[in-house]
């Protein structure tokens, strides 16, 4: 309709409004302040223009007609917003080893009930974080999803680890800035305008690590690495993690990244896995789900009731029963129990 795909790398201006007519498409819109996306309102699209592309194998941008002015302007605001969305360089105070390699004593896992997105924390025996894994929580249109109340020490400042760059896994920054006052440790991907807009904060204050794409990063506790799903994939090419507590059990953090694309240098059985993507389908099935390494684990899902993308998803949830984690554990509302942390050692 536009001219071109709608594919990740593909840019285009829309004109929105509150007035509907006879060729407009509903919308619901938000815009980004400075607590994040808490709101949305509705209004209508009127009309759509490809401005052109940052990926080299889509159709290049078309020259601007007689519209001229408008036509033109809006291609340079394109190439502007392109431009501010690069990575920017990793910190070079200190290097992802060391930002972690002080973090002993983790005694358990905490999987937050933060809706429908994804924030978890590697904790010692008394609960004080010593790592998050993502810092997510919902977006607009699921805000529906937020807990009443979140339980977050602003005197703890851990390291992060961020799976990747969508919203509803650092969001939580926005709405709680001492999250930006953390190292965070990042993959390097592309960003949309809202993400780039966290990083160049991030960069600024010293606090953005770009975790290496080539290797893992091997700890005394465990493994950070970058599933090797396809580099267009934020999804299937984030960080995930690999680990064990204090107790010896077994942990693997996977963010929304199929488990065939996982990437740690050993992968036995584990103990407590957390479902990737919140437990939606994914493309492998149940072929590649990790074993649970004993009877007393638990799959964990993070996810938001009445969420508007339906996780978690009935096959998910069956393949994952099939492949033994008979056990599943939910931070929403279920038939068997309230919605809450899911605290496991």
């Amino acid at each position: 309709m536009a001219g071109a795909a709608g594919t990740p790398g593909a840019w285009f201006a829309l004109e929105i409004g509150p007035k509907s007519s006879t060729t407009s498409l509903p919308t619901w819109h938000a815009q980004l302040q400075p607590n994040g996306l808490p709101s949305h309102s509705r209004g209508v699209t009127s009309n759509i223009t490809y401005l052109g592309s940052d990926t080299p194998t889509e159709p290049p941008a078309p020259r601007p007609q007689s519209a001229g002015a408008a036509v033109s302007k809006q291609v340079t605001v394109a190439s502007a917003v392109i431009a501010a969305c690069v990575m920017p360089p990793s910190s070079a105070k200190q290097s992802v080893g060391a930002a972690l390699g002080s973090i002993f004593g983790i005694a358990l896992l905490r999987v937050r009930d933060v809706g429908q997105a994804s924030f978890s924390s590697l904790c010692d025996k008394s609960g004080k974080a010593l790592l998050h894994y993502d810092v997510g929580f919902p977006i607009s249109f699921n805000g529906h999803t937020s807990p009443k109340s979140f339980d977050l020490d602003v005197d703890e400042k851990p390291p992060v680890v961020l799976s990747h760059w969508d919203w509803d896994h650092l969001h939580a920054a926005f709405l709680h800035p001492h999250l930006m006052e953390c190292i965070w440790i990042v993959p390097d991907q592309k960003l949309g305008p809202g993400a780039a807009h966290l990083a160049r904060i991030l960069a600024a204050k010293g606090n953005l690590l770009v975790h290496s794409v080539s290797s893992p990063t091997i700890l005394a506790w465990g493994e950070i690495a970058q599933a090797a799903g396809p580099l267009a994939s934020a999804n299937d090419a984030g960080l995930t993690i690999s680990l064990a507590v204090s107790s010896g059990h077994t942990v693997l953090l996977t963010g929304d990244a199929d488990y065939a694309f996982l990437s740690h240098t050993a992968q036995a059985p584990v103990d407590f896995l957390v479902a990737t993507h919140h437990g939606a389908r994914f493309a492998s099935g149940g072929t590649a789900i990790p074993s649970p390494g004993s009877a007393a684990g638990a799959l964990l899902l993070s996810y938001g009731k009445r969420n508007v993308y339906r996780h978690p998803h009935a096959d998910a949830l069956r393949n994952h029963r099939n492949a033994g984690w008979i056990n599943q554990l939910s931070t929403a509302h279920t038939s068997t129990g309230p919605r809450g942390d899911r605290t496991v050692p």
